[in-house]
């Protein structure tokens, strides 16, 4: 069996907000990311969440997050402008770099007049291997 779909699944706990991503389509709501990998504190970002494991190892992930789910291909993904999130260690290069972009931006260093913005971007699809994430008030593990 693949480690992961050729499906991406988005889960919800209420049948209701299915029922409005049929109408609307997906819209993001706010999650509260810990950014203390990098010295920083909880910020609540704008997303909406995907999946990419197989329906049949997906039972703890529905306890968590809901047992109402859509589906849509990696084509589809691609097509609309989704991007996986990119996971980093710390005690990396990669995190050291980070660490400094970052750092330098919240103390108005920032390197050219929109890296605010594009800091706000990165942050939103970069998690830490471990650490912690809040979603309707109750902290769960990250990855790791």
């Amino acid at each position: 069996m693949l480690p992961k779909s050729h499906t991406l699944f988005h889960f919800t706990k209420n049948i209701e907000f299915l029922k409005d991503i049929l109408v609307n389509g997906f819209w993001p709501r706010y999650c509260i990311e810990d950014t203390g990998w990098y010295g920083g504190y909880r910020i609540a970002y704008p997303m909406v969440c995907f999946c990419d494991i197989p329906l049949s190892r997906v039972s703890d992930h529905v306890d968590f997050y809901g047992n109402y789910g859509i589906g849509v291909t990696r084509e589809w993904a691609q097509s609309n402008g989704l991007s996986p999130v990119m996971y980093i260690n710390q005690n990396t290069p990669v995190h050291s770099s980070l660490s400094m972009l970052l750092s330098g931006n919240r103390a108005g260093n920032g390197y050219y007049p929109l890296s605010n913005s594009d800091v706000n971007i990165l942050m939103a699809n970069i998690k830490p291997l471990q650490g912690q994430g809040k979603i309707m008030n109750v902290f769960c593990a990250m990855r790791g």
